[in-house]
């Protein structure tokens, strides 16, 4: 199993050149694309005829343990009766799920093939990624080393685990997990109603891989990266986590729960960031003027419209994620000067003032003037 880099997000496919994707196809598209449980993406819409005018095949990127493999979708875009070929890796030649003609095979499947179903090209690719997640476990099940076969034994309670064996040279390999954290969070509704004070939060999962080299994997942690959603990152950055020392002889399973503790506390305190934000940006009208522009989701941003003399001109805030452990910086932008090609002149980046993050909101704003 060869892995990639996340492609880019799927676009709303049309045409390219002269070539256009055909109606039938772009519905399926579209339906993958709105309600696929997964993000999956498409890239690189192309014909299978020379100088062809209809786009019946594309690449296709599957998830699999918080990477992405490739797989190659060909239809016949001159015989919408045929159903679509899906071309593996080459280092996936051994995983053949067409080969099981029973009621829950994907060959099953094709034989009622039709275009007139939108919804059919993603009914396929999840159960074929359901048996690939099958075969991946059975290649990781086939490795000798002991000490990925240890890890194996005691992940049997571990929710959403995937895991898989990639090639990274001849002779090395890599086995990586793949599974989500489970976080406790207070629950924002509950002084409201009758909910529970606490709720659990999965959006940040762990990837770990174990090198392999010659059948063995040797001593010393696995190579830890966390993944988050995009989204999440005006709230909380995972790159930004130092992630706690993995002691010898400590297990994937003895780990995860010191690892949950240590992110429930950083997110907690990146929650109560947005508020403290906030209390600081409204700290600002009073001392430098009018608010032009903010960001009021997660206060990350702020432009204020003020005068000093006869000069008018805006300042630029940006508040980071850290806040207030890490002060905010700014820059000046003039409404009444402009260089050569009439765009108007700013400052440089200003970070070198008065601080400190047990000042309250309104010592922190006027200590910046």
């Amino acid at each position: 199993m060869a892995m990639v880099e996340q492609p880019r997000p799927l676009s709303s496919p049309s045409t390219s050149g002269t070539a256009m994707v055909p109606s039938w196809l772009n519905a399926q598209l579209q339906y993958l694309r709105m309600h696929s449980p997964v993000p999956l993406k498409v890239e690189n819409l192309r014909s299978g005829a020379r100088n062809g005018h209809i786009l019946d095949r594309f690449s296709l990127f599957v998830p699999c343990c918080l990477s992405y493999v490739k797989w190659d979708v060909v239809y016949n875009g001159n015989d919408t009766r045929v159903a679509p070929d899906i071309i593996f890796g080459a280092d996936d030649e051994t995983f053949q799920p067409l080969m099981d003609d029973s009621e829950l095979s994907p060959c099953y499947y094709l034989r009622d093939w039709t275009v007139a179903d939108p919804t059919r090209l993603l009914k396929l690719i999840l159960l074929i990624r359901g048996l690939y997640l099958q075969y991946q476990r059975k290649k990781v099940e086939e490795v000798s080393d002991e000490r990925v076969r240890f890890e194996m034994s005691t992940m049997a309670a571990i929710q959403g685990l995937e895991m898989c064996v990639t090639t990274i040279s001849e002779g090395m390999e890599e086995v990586n997990f793949a599974f989500p954290l489970v976080l406790e969070m207070e629950n924002p509704h509950s002084a409201t109603n009758s909910q529970s004070s606490s709720i659990t939060c999965s959006d940040i999962s762990l990837q770990v891989k174990f090198p392999v080299r010659g059948g063995q994997s040797g001593g010393g942690a696995p190579q830890l990266k966390l993944v988050a959603p995009e989204g999440m990152r005006d709230v909380f950055d995972v790159d930004d986590v130092k992630l706690p020392v993995w002691p010898e002889h400590m297990c994937l399973v003895e780990y995860k729960p010191t690892l949950e503790l240590t992110l429930q506390q950083q997110v907690r305190e990146a929650r109560a960031s947005v508020r403290l934000r906030r209390n600081f940006v409204e700290a600002l009208f009073p001392f430098f003027g009018h608010p032009l522009e903010v960001d009021t989701l997660y206060y990350r941003k702020a432009s204020i419209l003020t005068s000093f003399g006869v000069f008018t001109f805006l300042v630029h805030f940006v508040l980071p994620i850290q806040f207030p452990k890490i002060q905010p910086s700014f820059t000046f932008q003039s409404s009444q000067h402009f260089d050569a090609r009439g765009k108007p002149l700013v400052s440089r980046l200003y970070q070198d003032y008065p601080w400190s993050p047990r000042w309250e909101a309104s010592e922190m704003a006027q200590r910046i003037l």
